[in-house]
């Protein structure tokens, strides 16, 4: 099974989800009211402050900066480092602004919960490893501004390692979801076009080149080989109008397979397939097995049915049985001359037919037509010993 690739940068900061959007959001409310909360925090202590002048310029600035990210919106990563560059000078002017001794304690900062935003920005850009580096640079500038580590530092940058990880690592799994949601969304919309495009070509092209190819049969000589040269564009164009051949889809599914298109490619030219609109499904073993025995019942037709007979290829679902009847409009044969050839040691009826069909744990029996004409139905469970 191939490795599902691996979404490119591009496509990641493109595959944004509702989830990233929502946080995206709650990060510009939350950015004005850790601003809030700072103010409050500063203003509570006001007077054991040894600059109060200059909390309200720092201050101020953060308001300004929380201000113009929640009209401005902005996600780019570049201005999310700037807000940590702001952020980190905010905090290291705590030992300016407070009193040597409570800058030095270090309970708290100017920003407070501030200094979880760039954190928490860069998390939701580059995911848990951005956030993980942005919380240590945080957490190296709370060290450098009480001057030693401690408890109070230490606890804080806990707090901010595991805000960056956890965040970053729910953003990045909500990204490559939804990517994988519109991977698959584009895969199913390329489907259902080339079963559309398929449907067309089978209406009009298909049924042309199938006329010419019996027509040049009828004609011989030079008419035939041009009947044989639209038989084989036949085969080709219902291959690519399925998608790919039948060794081609076996090796790229794991699981179950859609009869109808592994009977194209060998029904071309020869049949009329007739099959049910929506997927008849088995695992790919039992399929290899049935298109084998229907290549085998085609040849016989090929082989025996006369000049002129046409065949048809029907599929039927039975729920927990799958019936595949090959029936042919030609001289016919009787049950003696299938024994005898048998006997004689031809057996393509009794094992590139029955046998096949018996391994998968079902039957395969023929009926003959009174007036010509040759029908083999083999019933299949869809699942069994097969």
């Amino acid at each position: 099974m191939a490795a599902t690739p691996q979404p490119t940068r591009r496509e990641v900061r493109e595959g944004d989800s509702l989830v990233i959007g929502a946080l995206w959001g709650a990060l510009r409310v939350y950015r004005l009211l850790a601003v809030v909360y700072a103010v409050w925090g500063a203003y509570a202590r006001r007077e054991g402050m040894a600059r109060p002048d200059l909390v309200a310029v720092v201050l101020g600035l953060l308001a300004l900066w929380s201000a113009y990210m929640y009209v401005s919106a902005r996600r780019d990563l570049v201005i999310h480092l700037v807000e940590m560059v702001l952020v980190a000078a905010a905090i290291l002017s705590t030992r300016w602004i407070d009193t040597p001794a409570a800058a030095l304690e270090g309970i708290t900062t100017v920003p407070g919960v501030f200094q979880s935003v760039p954190v928490i920005g860069v998390a939701l850009i580059l995911g848990w490893r951005g956030g993980l580096v942005v919380s240590l640079v945080m957490t190296a500038v709370m060290i450098l501004q009480v001057g030693r580590v401690d408890s109070e530092p230490v606890s804080n940058a806990g707090l901010l390692i595991m805000l960056g990880v956890c965040l970053g690592y729910g953003a990045d799994i909500a990204r490559k979801e939804q990517l994988a949601l519109r991977r698959a969304l584009a895969k199913q919309a390329e489907i259902a076009e080339r079963d559309r495009l398929a449907r067309t070509v089978h209406d009009g092209v298909l049924q042309a080149l199938a006329f010419i190819h019996r027509r040049g049969l009828d004609l011989g000589g030079e008419a035939a080989r041009l009947g044989e040269l639209a038989a084989e564009q036949e085969m080709q164009l219902r291959a690519l109008a399925s998608g790919a051949s039948l060794p081609e889809l076996e090796a790229t599914v794991d699981g179950p397979v859609d009869v109808r298109r592994s009977l194209q490619v060998p029904v071309a030219g020869m049949a009329t397939l007739v099959a049910p609109h929506e997927p008849v499904e088995i695992d790919p073993r039992r399929a290899r097995e049935i298109v084998a025995a229907v290549e085998a019942a085609l040849d016989n037709v090929r082989r025996h049915a006369g000049e002129g007979a046409r065949a048809w290829v029907l599929v039927d679902d039975l729920g927990a049985d799958l019936v595949v009847t090959v029936r042919d409009n030609g001289v016919g044969v009787s049950q003696d001359a299938l024994d005898a050839a048998a006997g004689h040691g031809r057996l393509g009826v009794s094992s590139s037919i029955r046998s096949r069909i018996e391994d998968l744990g079902g039957r395969a029996t023929y009926v003959f037509g009174p007036g010509g004409g040759t029908t083999v139905e083999m019933w299949v469970p869809k699942v069994g010993r097969g």
